[in-house]
């Protein structure tokens, strides 16, 4: 609908929301604050910007190469500085960097191509409007990033899918190493960037302490948008966006983030994990009934997060896992909805069992590096070394890499499979069916995918020790209050009593400080 002059006004919008209750949450949570509103830019941030553009990419205004803009940064930058700053005083943000040529890309996942809904639009924006936004979100998160949830781990620098996963699971093993029960609901939004609701949105900016001035800014960036599909080079007609934000550009994801990041606020049992569309509750407790009552509970305060702040659920898309001893298949109910437990279930891109064995996920990952071992092989008498070692270290060794501290606990025999097509990827590389699968490594210079995996467990809690790591894992790696005397035996990190080895002992927080105790002490004094 067209927003008349009296609606689109910054009070008028703010009063209109005062009563809702995301905006009544993060006053709570918030308190009072300095208002923020955006600061003049400089020379240098405006030419780091420009000097950072992709050649490659899209062009930006009149049609002009990217290239171009690139290569003459040092003469657009005083132009560009000062028009930045005029319309940052301005609090408008240029219309022709509004216009974007979306492009459909297809989810895959053995879905339906014919299907619309199986395509996820990526909006490519003019080059020059990518600079606007960096500059301005250098600013937003400078003064967001203490307020937003530890648990929000998409699109912020030093969080990722393996962070929320582990907060997860790490939970879980806690819970069942003292003979209890853990569960998780996976919930999954529709179109969740396209529902953004700019009014509202507007309003919970300045309830976390946003300006007049940087409220307009921000308005102007998200009304009189345009866009057309592209595909190949064939353009639909241009049409208006008026709710969303777009996928493509630099502030979406972080105006998405700000946008849910109160649903953080509202559960009262569970703790809640996310990432980007993907909110996964999760909790536990010693008696099952009492497990199931608090996942209901909390996600009901979710359906009603979700209905007050305009996003949808894709019910048929919500998941139950259970993990403990029980003799029954059990159920939540999700709304109206009744949804049962499943056995496995596949969560940011790790497929999770009820037993965390993850053994069906580590013979997915192998089965898919031994088809590319014999991929290598076919071509192996025509590729020289420096070839053979790089597709290896990238097509094949890298199937290991993906959030690898979610599922490096498991038994001998499922690692001895992923060693042997890790001994076969090497024979390849090296031509050599002679040597031990130990010499092949030395020869190699490198380490087997276990120890690799302890390696990065180990830079993770360097990283937490630092400060450097994301908040979230600080109840995981809880460092030694006895550090700070100087007592003899301190190793930085509590070694947590445990019951059981599968859960206790095989676990980030029993496993990491244990292994932190053998790390010589010259390089756990590095700054670095």
């Amino acid at each position: 609908n067209d927003i008349s002059n009296e609606e689109s006004n910054i009070d008028h919008i703010v009063n209109r929301y005062k009563y809702h209750p995301s905006i009544l949450e993060i006053k709570k949570q918030v308190g009072n604050v300095n208002k923020f509103n955006f600061e003049k830019v400089s020379r240098e941030n405006v030419l780091k910007e420009l000097k950072t553009i992709n050649a490659k990419k899209a062009t930006t205004i009149g049609n002009i190469p990217c290239k171009s803009l690139r290569d003459n940064a040092t003469v657009c930058a005083d132009i560009l500085t000062s028009i930045i700053n005029k319309d940052f005083s301005n609090s408008s943000f240029p219309d022709k960097l509004k216009n974007a040529d979306v492009t459909p890309i297809y989810k895959g996942k053995k879905t339906d191509p014919t299907d619309k809904k199986n395509y996820r639009p990526i909006s490519v924006l003019p080059a020059a409007s990518k600079v606007y936004e960096r500059l301005m979100q250098s600013q937003i998160v400078e003064f967001i990033s203490g307020k937003l949830s530890p648990y929000l781990c998409g699109y912020r620098k030093g969080y990722s899918a393996q962070h929320a996963l582990i907060s997860l699971i790490e939970h879980w093993r806690k819970a069942l190493d003292k003979k209890g029960y853990a569960g998780a609901i996976l919930m999954d939004l529709s179109k969740a960037f396209d529902c953004i609701n700019h009014d509202l949105l507007i309003a919970k900016l300045e309830a976390y302490g946003f300006g007049k001035s940087a409220l307009e800014l921000i308005r102007s960036y998200l009304t009189n948008r345009n866009q057309r599909i592209k595909i190949n080079n064939t353009f639909s007609s241009w049409s208006d966006l008026l709710t969303g934000v777009p996928q493509g550009s630099v502030l979406g994801p972080l105006l998405f983030n700000i946008y849910l990041n109160d649903l953080f606020w509202i559960q009262k049992y569970s703790e809640v994990c996310n990432l980007a569309d993907d909110t996964t509750y999760f909790s536990s407790d010693l008696e099952l009934k009492e497990l199931i009552r608090k996942l209901e509970h909390d996600s009901a305060l979710a359906l009603e997060w979700f209905d007050c702040n305009y996003m949808k659920l894709n019910t048929d898309k919500c998941h139950l896992l259970i993990a403990g001893q029980k003799n029954e298949h059990t159920f939540a109910k999700i709304g109206k909805d009744l949804v049962w437990e499943s056995e496995k279930e596949c969560l940011l891109g790790i497929t999770i069992d009820n037993k965390l064995r993850f053994k069906d996920h580590i013979n997915k990952l192998c089965k898919v590096a031994h088809n590319k071992v014999s991929a290598l092989l076919r071509y192996c008498n025509i590729l020289n070394f420096e070839k053979r070692r790089c597709l290896m270290k990238s097509f094949i060794e890298s199937q290991f890499s993906f959030s690898p501290l979610t599922w490096m606990f498991h038994d001998r025999k499922i690692n001895n499979m992923i060693n042997r097509v890790h001994e076969r990827a090497l024979r390849c590389v090296y031509r050599n069916d002679t040597s031990t699968f130990e010499e092949l490594l030395i020869k190699d210079g490198s380490f087997t995918i276990h120890h690799r995996n302890i390696q990065a467990m180990a830079i993770e809690m360097f990283k937490l020790k630092m400060g450097m790591g994301p908040s979230l894992l600080d109840n995981i790696f809880k460092l030694n209050p006895a550090r700070q005397y100087h007592l003899r035996g301190n190793t930085d990190f509590l070694v947590p009593p445990v019951n059981t080895v599968h859960f206790g002992k095989d676990s980030l927080q029993y496993f990491g400080s244990v292994i932190w105790k053998l790390i010589p002490p010259n390089i756990l004094s590095c700054s670095k």
